[in-house]
């Protein structure tokens, strides 16, 4: 073969070359800071990332690209943007490396990170369903737990009192009697553990989060077996080998003609499509599943009621008009019901606006692009980590106002204050098709808590001290712990 052949063949290539990548490059690309190398802009950000996040966005618009470490973040700080992006397939996939660790199974199935989640989507929901989630015999589950909790609440009336203790177990006692079909009483050894687990958790997983965008220093240290990730990938196989000990016990006893939880169902699932090989309804598909379900679904609607009892101790004026609802559609004696909240339009604007002023989520857990896509007119190539700032959708001054920074429950009323009026873009489940599946169960938990609660106390802070609403941000924002005050109403 002579030069000018070799010569033609290279002209050739390079001109495909430019022809297969031409539409990249006339696309649009996204604006951003510029960091520094190898550690991006991580240098910039601050124990609040949200508001540096939310700031950005002021400079380089509502759609934009940040480097973290070694890796590319789209940053969306925009109501219509995230609800455009995330009502698409292409949006839905999770990244690879999020700090918790899923079986192998989980990943080479995609049954959570792809496309194959919308069918476990679908039949997780049709599941909690039948199982009266978010119904009246879900009801009946959340009323034992409240009872019990407004008992040892009891037993602190007048003594100062941090109240974290006791709620964290009774909400993930909720979700167990949903998954598992027990409840574990408060001392309880195993009880205890769990909880310990899961704080713990809560703890590592921030720690270790900044991991994800250094994948070279993730792999040095997982080798060599140390660092907060090791420890995190311990604690994460302490709540799969309990949800796999829970497995093998419904497996000995599983009745097909008597589902008695989302765990026998699911392995019902597992045994209907035993033949079909390309299935993602796997045993360590579940354990991942039920994992995520117990520790997403109590810790949300603990950080809730932690907040609004805070609401209620500095903002008396609030805490009586919730009372006074209560005493007139409930009264002292009846144990309220998730219907009551019909005609107590003051009492759940309190509960909306208390989820918009401390965005519990303020960051929703990464998304990540299935195929090459477009958005707001700039290119997003496949493999994209998505991040919506959901705390700046709810900082907004074009939603909601020049009086964001206040806690204002009547910007959830109508002006006659007879109604509830929840504006589309107050989203504290996120939006679209990955949205929180709990929501029907949280939206439940979090009223018959808080009515039941205020229907038997009065809370207040202790005398001279001033509740501090700084939070702490971990996967969600939790109120520091501090004490209150009870006081038996009747």
């Amino acid at each position: 073969m002579d030069l000018n052949t070799l010569i033609l063949i290279a002209l050739f290539i390079l001109l495909v070359s430019i022809w297969l990548t031409s539409g990249k490059s006339t696309k649009k690309q996204l604006p951003g800071p510029i960091g520094l190398p190898i550690v991006g802009y991580i240098p910039f950000m601050t124990r609040k990332p949200y508001i540096k996040l939310t700031e950005l966005s002021k400079s380089y618009g509502p759609i934009y690209k940040v480097r973290l470490g070694s890796i590319d973040i789209t940053v969306l700080t925009d109501y219509e943007l995230t609800k455009e992006a995330f009502s698409k397939d292409v949006f839905m996939g999770r990244p690879p490396d999020l700090p918790f660790d899923l079986s192998e199974e989980t990943l080479r199935t995609e049954a959570i990170s792809g496309l194959p989640w919308k069918e476990q989507r679908r039949f997780s929901l049709h599941m909690l369903r039948d199982l009266g989630f978010g119904k009246t015999r879900m009801e009946e589950h959340i009323k034992e737990e409240i009872l019990e909790l407004l008992q040892r609440m009891s037993e602190h009336v007048g003594i100062p009192t941090k109240f974290n203790f006791l709620l964290a177990p009774s909400m993930s006692n909720n979700i167990a009697s949903l998954l598992f079909g027990n409840r574990l009483k408060y001392d309880d050894p195993q009880r205890q553990k769990l909880d310990d687990t899961f704080r713990e958790i809560g703890r590592l997983a921030g720690s270790s989060a900044w991991l994800m965008f250094f994948p070279w220093l993730r792999k040095i240290l997982s080798y060599f077996n140390t660092g907060s990730k090791e420890e995190l990938a311990r604690m994460n196989n302490e709540i799969k080998n309990y949800c796999r000990n829970e497995m093998k016990k419904h497996e000995e006893t599983l009745d097909p003609n008597n589902i008695r939880d989302f765990m026998d169902g699911y392995l019902l699932e597992i045994q209907k499509r035993s033949n079909d090989p390309n299935t993602a309804f796997k045993k360590e598909v579940l354990s991942d599943v039920a994992g995520a379900f117990f520790g997403g679904g109590s810790e949300t609607v603990r950080v809730t009621i932690e907040w609004m009892l805070l609401v209620s101790a500095e903002f008396p004026e609030v805490q009586k008009r919730i009372q006074a609802e209560i005493d007139e559609v409930i009264g002292p004696d009846r144990f309220p019901n998730f219907q009551d909240r019909i005609r107590m339009p003051f009492t759940e604007a309190a509960i909306l606006e208390l989820m918009r002023w401390r965005t519990i989520v303020p960051l929703n857990l990464m998304r990540y692009t299935l195929q090459d896509t477009e958005l707001n007119g700039y290119f997003i190539p496949k493999h994209s980590r998505i991040l919506s700032v959901l705390w700046a959708l709810d900082n907004d001054t074009k939603l909601w106002g020049n009086d964001v920074q206040e806690y204002k429950p009547e910007r959830m009323l109508s002006k006659d204050g007879k109604k509830v009026v929840k504006p589309e873009y107050a989203i504290p489940f996120s939006v679209g098709k990955r949205s929180c599946p709990g929501r029907p169960l949280a939206e439940v938990e979090v009223f018959l808590y808080l009515v039941a609660i205020l229907q038997k106390f009065e809370i207040s802070a202790p005398a001279g001290k001033k509740i501090d609403f700084e939070g702490e941000f971990g996967f969600s924002l939790q109120p520091k712990r501090q004490d209150l005050c009870l006081k038996l109403r009747h």
